[in-house]
């Protein structure tokens, strides 16, 4: 059976545009190592009785993540590595459910072991990268780009990304119910007959008009425009209750983006049938830069785990809490743990700064804000408990 062609073309008009548009070089050589998180396989609506269920916790982003070095030279002994984490002498591999996970997010930054791996991979300077998906706000935004677009939004004095975040904000907490509209209007597959009764679905999950904000009528009049049209070009067509298939496209993407890179990913049957049926071709010619391997015989990857590990946490840890509970968790940290979690912060803003496109978000606007304000609330905690040692 002939194989599926999968073009990368990326030539100097590609690059240009990453630079320019996103502030990033694709042409510099990394050596990039993988592990994921929260994996789902795939975000559908799965059946029950007569309503449906989400398969997956929505607060619990898919991410693909791990480390980089920079050129072709980086050597790690794994014995080194064990004896400096405090390691037993039989283990075997590096591991985040079993040496480093803890029931939350707060609670895996309580273990120094934690602490050591974190100056481990600044001191050996080493980046951080990760690719993170909030399944229901990327299921979500197919409405608003189905009911407007951008230029229609900029026209009205909107953010694009703002509203799509609003939009999302309008029906998180209503999940339970949003469930329901979705599976009887078989979502992201609205049959033309059905457009009216999914828009009024989701027009009745909304506050009454007069306690919206002005973003928030803006988006009730689209749907409500939309409810009379007769086509939602992004939610049609589609596999009944599937939103997302699977996550090859995080795969591919950090292959097609960076071409002079290597990319070593962890054991991941599905994704590697995926890739096993297809040729992968960057301006005409079959490409080999990446592999997949069992973790057990790259140390790095065994290490990506645990940078995957730690942030799969914390985004469930944000999309879990308001502001007011984040603040009132962060005055009673002690010490390890505003370490770790000002640790995470640098590498983040390090890698970012190495290379914008080592880290990579779908997800609403005010999450992001969250966990930039989560940040600055550690540090203002650092001072405080500095502060009272000094006193």
């Amino acid at each position: 059976m002939d194989k599926l062609e999968i073009k990368l073309n990326h030539d100097k008009v590609d690059q240009i545009y990453y630079q320019e548009i996103w502030g990033f070089r694709t042409d510099e050589r990394f050596h990039f190592f993988y592990d994921e998180s929260n994996n789902c396989r795939k975000f559908w609506i799965k059946p029950k009785e007569e309503n449906g269920q989400f398969n997956s916790n929505i607060n619990e982003d898919f991410v693909l993540a791990g480390i980089a070095y920079e050129g072709d030279d980086f050597k790690v002994d794994f014995e080194n590595i064990k004896d400096m984490l405090g390691l037993q002498k039989n283990v075997k591999e590096i591991k985040f459910k079993s040496q480093f996970s803890e029931n939350s997010f707060l609670d895996c930054m309580k273990k120094k072991r934690l602490t050591t791996l974190f100056q481990w991979i600044d001191e050996n300077n080493l980046f951080i990268h990760y690719s993170h998906v909030n399944n229901l706000y990327y299921a979500l935004v197919e409405i608003i780009d189905s009911i407007t677009d951008p230029s229609e939004i900029e026209e009205y004095d909107f953010n694009y990304f703002s509203i799509k975040s609003t939009f999302y904000r309008m029906l998180k907490k209503k999940e339970v119910h949003l469930q329901k509209v979705m599976f009887d209007y078989c979502f992201p597959n609205i049959k033309n007959e059905d457009i009216k009764g999914f828009c009024d679905g989701l027009l009745n999950l909304f506050e009454n008009r007069y306690n919206q904000s002005i973003e928030e009528k803006f988006i009730t009049g689209m749907i409500e425009r939309a409810s009379k049209s007769d086509s939602l070009i992004f939610i049609q067509d589609n596999e009944d209750y599937i939103m997302q298939a699977n996550y090859v496209e995080f795969y591919i993407n950090p292959i097609s983006t960076y071409e002079n890179s290597v990319h070593i990913f962890d054991e991941e049957l599905e994704i590697q049938k995926y890739f096993d049926e297809c040729n992968f071709v960057r301006n005409g010619l079959e490409i080999d830069c990446f592999k997949f391997v069992n973790s057990k015989d790259d140390v790095l990857v065994q290490v990506s785990d645990v940078v995957a590990g730690i942030f799969g946490k914390l985004f469930s840890y944000i999309n879990s809490n308001d502001l007011k509970d984040i603040r009132s968790n962060v005055s009673e940290l002690d010490q390890t743990q505003i370490t770790n979690i000002l640790m995470i912060n640098k590498l983040r803003y390090k890698s970012d700064k190495r290379n914008r496109g080592f880290l990579h978000s779908l997800a609403p606007l005010h999450e992001t804000n969250m966990l930039n304000t989560f940040f600055d609330l550690a540090h203002a905690r650092k001072l405080e408990i500095f502060k009272f040692k000094v006193l």
